[in-house]
């Protein structure tokens, strides 16, 4: 193929996407990156039916369920179908929604969605992926169940989701330290997460973010090259969050539009050597399986800056680039964003 899936053999195993949208919306980008073939990257209680028609942000798919998000009740669903579909045991599900048993449901009727207590990895699935799902950075996730770097996780593997207060990412670079910069992470140097305090927000010329307008908004195409692998669902059941984009070994990676890296690195399984771009309005950009980084995690990119090499790192076999566009932590389709598609 997902800020934060990014063309994966196996879907995005990999996406997003990390402590950028990992560390920035990471929870809040990356995911899931299909590869260019097929390899890749509700019953419950006794309420009255809501008669006045659902509100324009309740789902109509439960296989979209994040938590917090609201689900209208459709005829024939029951409480125990719904609660499989979205990870969740049916005893999560009727908690968070005031429900007791026998869980009979309405037509019309709205369930909300809470945070489980644990997830079941499924195929396609990583950590990064699962924050991003339950807005858990997903380097909590990782201490949380004891999950070493390269935070490799299994299908079928019982993923425990903290129920206490969670570290929030900032959506700001890091903070300056008095000390050298430090080199673009490479697989021979790998990058190093930190926590810092943001520094005061500077506000960056209008001309090198993507406005947020009316319309779409556009961006520039991080490369030219064909396209292996359209945004969205595929045969197999797999989804791809971005596009991939083809390209020969070394070709310049250019930034989508002006804003902040707020990740550099190789940590996140299945995509490579990663960059992510948080731009104005809560947008976020990522570049996926390059060879080599040319930016660092805070620098300030302008629009069309060169910002890396492709490649055909992560779980691919030829060189290409995994683009996501993210608004906040949902992925769009990037053909329609891009300038002249």
């Amino acid at each position: 193929m997902g800020l934060l899936s990014v063309v994966c053999q196996s879907e995005i195993r990999a996406v997003l996407f990390v402590r950028l949208i990992l560390s920035i919306l990471l929870v809040a980008f990356v995911a899931a990156c299909a590869t260019p073939s097929p390899r890749d990257p509700a019953r419950i209680d006794y309420r009255r039916a809501n008669t006045s028609g659902p509100s324009p942000d309740v789902l109509r798919n439960p296989a979209n369920c994040n938590p917090g998000d609201r689900y209208i009740v459709r005829p024939g669903d029951t409480l125990s179908e719904i609660a499989v579909e979205c990870g969740l045991t049916t005893a999560d599900l009727a908690h968070a929604n005031g429900l007791y048993p026998p869980y009979e449901l309405l037509a019309g009727q709205e369930l909300t969605f809470p945070r489980p207590s644990s997830h079941t990895v499924r195929r396609g699935e990583n950590l990064y992926r699962i924050g991003l799902r339950y807005n858990i950075n997903y380097l909590d996730l990782a201490a949380h169940n004891g999950i070493a770097a390269p935070y490799a996780i299994e299908v079928g593997q019982e993923i425990r989701i903290p129920n206490g207060r969670v570290r929030t990412v900032s959506l700001e670079p890091p903070a300056v330290r008095d000390t050298p910069p430090r080199r673009p992470a490479t697989r021979e140097t790998p990058l190093t997460v930190e926590s810092a305090d943001p520094p005061p927000r500077r506000e960056p010329p209008a001309s090198s973010t993507a406005p947020v307008a009316s319309g779409p908004v556009r961006f520039q195409w991080p490369i030219q090259g064909a396209i292996l692998s359209t945004f969205g669902p595929k045969p197999d059941g797999r989804r791809n969050d971005g596009i991939n984009i083809a390209a020969d070994e070394g070709d310049s990676v250019r930034a989508a539009a002006g804003g902040t890296v707020v990740y550099a690195g190789g940590e996140l399984q299945g995509y490579g050597e990663l960059v992510l771009i948080r731009h104005e309005g809560g947008w976020v950009t990522a570049y996926a399986h390059n060879s080599r980084l040319l930016v660092a995690e805070g620098d300030r990119v302008e629009p069309g800056q060169l910002i890396a090499e492709a490649g055909s790192t992560g779980s691919v076999d030829t060189s290409q680039v995994h683009f996501e566009i993210r608004r906040g932590v949902t992925p769009e389709d990037p053909m329609g964003h891009l300038q002249g598609s």
